[in-house]
């Protein structure tokens, strides 16, 4: 039996909001139509797509992977009638914009600023994630693009990435702390070393730099994935925070309370990259946001940051 489009929105649907009653009420149908549609789809596909529970309904193991397609089948869907839409001249739409800390306080708010004069009744989503669940996202398309600095090992052919901009990697300090007065490494084990990767990549480099200076890696590493929490827990305490973190203590206005500990051998610089799906077929609003992300690229940063590949500025 073939797989019909209102069957996909309702397992959908059902997945994201975890329960027929939901679904039902945010597609505008009556329960018995959405409990109907799953039957049919789990009837054409020959296996059990729900589990139900006194707490609600999960999606199965089988029906997880046909989930996967489901969503992107839905979303290309969406995405189609909005680009025909703005084709026809209506401002109206959506775009979701995946993204990491560092590009929300460099690229981004300018490039929003500049998006917004241009299409100010398309309806905007940031969305803060890990570089896995930014990849997820563009491949299921509820991303439209994504601004991040993912590890290679985390590419592959299905994610089309253009550099963007590199950012300058240092360490800082309390500017009142005991810390912000070492000279050495070995002065810093003992220190709290903060930081907001969610790869191992940090915590390895910070064990090999003082392995590579016969020390014992620092004793106490954290992992704060919360940036307000992060910034508060360095003016509170006796601890170095992580690199590339000096670009969001400037957006804070913290620099003046921080001092960098420049005789750390520095982190190569972060990239940041432009992130799509290889098979995307981005909107007139996409188009429009793409271009503005590589406007503040040009005029905001120096040319030794920009890192674009050759021909790939719109």
């Amino acid at each position: 039996m073939p797989l019909k489009l209102h069957q996909l929105r309702a397992l959908v649907a059902i997945a994201d909001l975890g329960s027929i009653n939901s679904a039902a009420k945010f597609l505008c149908l009556s329960q018995p139509a959405i409990t109907q549609a799953i039957r049919d789809l789990e009837a054409g596909v020959g296996v059990a797509l729900l589990a139900r529970t006194n707490s609600g309904v999960t999606v199965t193991q089988r029906g997880k992977s046909l989930l996967r397609h489901a969503r992107l089948i839905v979303s290309e869907l969406e995405r189609a009638e909005e680009h025909m839409l703005q084709e026809s001249g209506s401002l109206e739409g959506k775009i979701a914009v995946g993204l990491m800390p560092l590009a929300a306080v460099t690229i981004l708010p300018k490039a929003h600023v500049r998006f917004r004069k241009e299409m100010p009744r398309i309806r905007v989503e940031f969305i803060e994630l890990p570089v896995a669940g930014l990849l997820n996202g563009l491949r299921s398309g509820t991303l439209d693009i994504a601004i991040a600095s993912p590890v290679a090992s985390f590419l592959d052919a299905s994610i089309n990435h253009i550099d963007l901009t590199s950012v300058p990697a240092t360490l800082a300090v309390r500017r009142d702390s005991p810390l912000a007065k070492a000279k050495t490494l070995a002065e810093l084990v003992d220190a709290e070393w903060l930081y907001s990767d969610t790869t191992d990549s940090y915590a390895k480099h910070i064990v090999a730099l003082f392995q590579d200076h016969g020390l014992e890696p620092p004793r106490r590493m954290t992992r704060c994935t919360s940036q307000a929490l992060l910034y508060n827990l360095v003016l509170s305490m006796d601890a170095v925070i992580t690199a590339w973190a000096w670009q969001t203590a400037g957006a804070l206005n913290i620099t003046d309370k921080l001092v960098t500990l420049d005789f750390v051998p520095a982190r190569p610089p972060m990239a940041l990259q432009l992130l799509q799906s290889q098979s995307a077929i981005q909107t007139p609003a996409s188009e429009c946001f793409i271009r503005c992300i590589f406007e503040v690229v040009r005029e905001d940063f120096s040319f030794e940051q920009r890192c674009p590949e050759p021909n790939s500025l719109p």
